[in-house]
């Protein structure tokens, strides 16, 4: 459930590079800076050493934690923890013997600064409900009032796990990057990590700015996070009719900062595709220095997420024709025309590499599991490479390039290609790439060859990081604009991101 029912405008505006988003959300300029959410007032924080609970309390911890390893799980379902080994962790040596959250009256105050930060946690695009909101606070007093043993222990836990999985949730992301299973629940190299972050947080001065401070520094994290807030806040206009459903505002921006938590670009200088914009940016000390758009894998042949490096690029480029292309789409034409090739501007080769004549090869007999031959085509303004390709290692034989297709670059959608990414205008990034390095004596002899349809490659002497993403919602000017899912992956995310939380 989220913390209230806020309300936020709906203003149109077009998207630089598609159509309307008629879902798009009105926001004042971004100008506020990190951290994001609001911490509680530092004054009501104790000062010097942290407290180390009251001698019964520390009894009841000790006599809960108290069970051998193989039967720590069934122990941590008994007390309601999720990220059981991470709170042993946390109350191991040399921090055995100390409570940090309930005194013999209840809460402490550093645990009702803890539990404001977490009722907050929909500022973060995190659900509360997650981390026990709004019945948390509440647990010292109902475990007491059902005269269940050692209430104050297990209340002291219960928060301890409860912002153990805050933390770890607001760093890191709640899922493993590009699955779906929970990290901290499941990665018990994560545990001793995260109770270290906790004791790190609680020696600091303020609790909420420490914990705060872990998220990722990513600069479209930032972004997405301010735009998110500032919409959940922001006072209705009389003018403009208000969106009634704020959960499912909530629960897209949650699926994106969870990715971005996974890994968002954090380089001084880097190519960044959002397939789902279909747009390339780059970027250089956080200002957009140059922007394309881009034509992405069709949801059949979906452009997959990369990290990567681009460390060379070809102009008139030769295009070798994959093997799952060759069969599924020339084989046919083959067996209808054996004239498709040159009337194409495509050879072809055995597999030693020798030319050969496709009208001397009885294409009807050839199946997929026979086709032993390979496809060229000979750089020129046809290439279905265009004039330039770049090049970055990655496992799905994926790159940037250009195209001669120029009419799918006016198209709203464009889902269109085999995996690979074109883009509009490459030699614009052929250039930037060359001039970043001082070699832009270059450029007149690369557009020689372009014109001479003579290849040439091109080695970097300092590789360019390229991050291909997938953001369903983004921000436009301190706005946030909602994407398409084009290859439907929101749902399946959002079923693991808010399993059991009823949102």
């Amino acid at each position: 459930m989220l913390r209230r029912a806020a309300r936020f405008p709906v203003i149109c505006f077009p998207h630089p590079h598609g159509p309307v988003q008629k879902h798009a959300v009105g926001l004042p300029a971004l100008t506020a800076g990190w951290p994001l959410s609001r911490p509680g007032p530092a004054g009501q924080l104790p000062s010097g050493p942290l407290p180390t609970g009251s001698a019964e309390v520390r009894a009841q911890l000790r006599h809960l934690l108290r069970s051998d390893a193989e039967s720590q799980p069934a122990a941590d379902h008994l007390l309601g923890l999720k990220a059981g080994p991470a709170v042993r962790a946390f109350y191991a040596a040399p921090h055995n013997d100390a409570a940090y959250w309930v005194a013999e009256t209840g809460w402490t105050p550093r645990a009702h600064e803890a539990l404001r930060l977490l009722a907050q946690a929909t500022d973060l695009g995190l659900p509360p409900a997650r981390y026990g909101s709004p019945d948390l606070p509440r647990l010292p007093d109902s475990l007491r009032a059902t005269a269940t043993a050692n209430p104050l222990g297990r209340a002291e836990l219960r928060l301890t796990d409860a912002l153990l999985r805050y933390l770890s949730d607001l760093q890191r992301g709640h899922l493993i990057a590009g699955t779906l299973t929970p990290l901290l629940t499941t990665d018990s190299l994560a545990a001793p990590a995260a109770a270290q972050q906790l004791h790190q947080a609680l020696d600091a001065p303020n609790l909420s700015r420490a914990l705060l401070a872990l998220q990722p520094p990513a600069r479209a994290y930032r972004l997405l996070q301010t735009a998110w807030q500032r919409a959940l806040h922001a006072s209705p206009l009389d003018s403009v009719r208000l969106m009634a459903d704020t959960t499912a505002g909530f629960r897209r921006v949650a699926l994106n900062l969870e990715r971005l938590r996974w890994a968002a670009p954090t380089d001084s200088e880097y190519v960044v595709v959002n397939i789902p914009a279909y747009r390339l940016q780059v970027l250089k000390n956080e200002q957009v220095v140059l922007s394309q758009r881009v034509v992405v894998g069709k949801p059949e042949f979906a452009t997959p997420t990369i990290s990567s490096r681009i460390g060379v690029f070809v102009v008139a480029p030769e295009w070798r024709v994959p093997y799952s292309i060759a069969v599924r789409e020339f084989l046919p034409e083959l067996q209808r025309d054996p004239a498709y090739l040159a009337d194409h501007h495509y050879r072809l080769y055995d597999g030693r590499g020798r030319l050969l004549n496709p009208w001397n090869i009885n294409w009807k007999k050839i199946t997929p599991e026979t086709f032993v031959y390979a496809i060229r085509q000979r750089a020129g303004s046809y290439n279905a490479l265009g004039n330039v390709v770049f090049y970055f290692s990655n496992r799905h034989a994926v790159f940037l390039h250009d195209t001669p297709s120029r009419n799918a670059f006016k198209r709203p959608e464009r889902a269109l290609s085999h995996g690979c990414v074109r883009v509009e205008t490459p030699l614009k990034l052929a250039d930037y790439l060359l001039r970043r390095e001082g070699r832009a004596r270059e450029l007149p002899a690369m557009y020689r060859s372009i014109q001479a349809h003579q290849t040439q490659t091109y080695e970097l002497r300092r590789s360019l990081p390229i991050y291909l993403r997938y953001y369903t919602c983004e921000t436009d000017n301190g706005r946030l604009v909602f994407l398409p899912d084009i290859y439907s992956r929101d749902a399946q995310l959002a079923a693991a991101l808010f399993a059991g939380l009823g949102q």
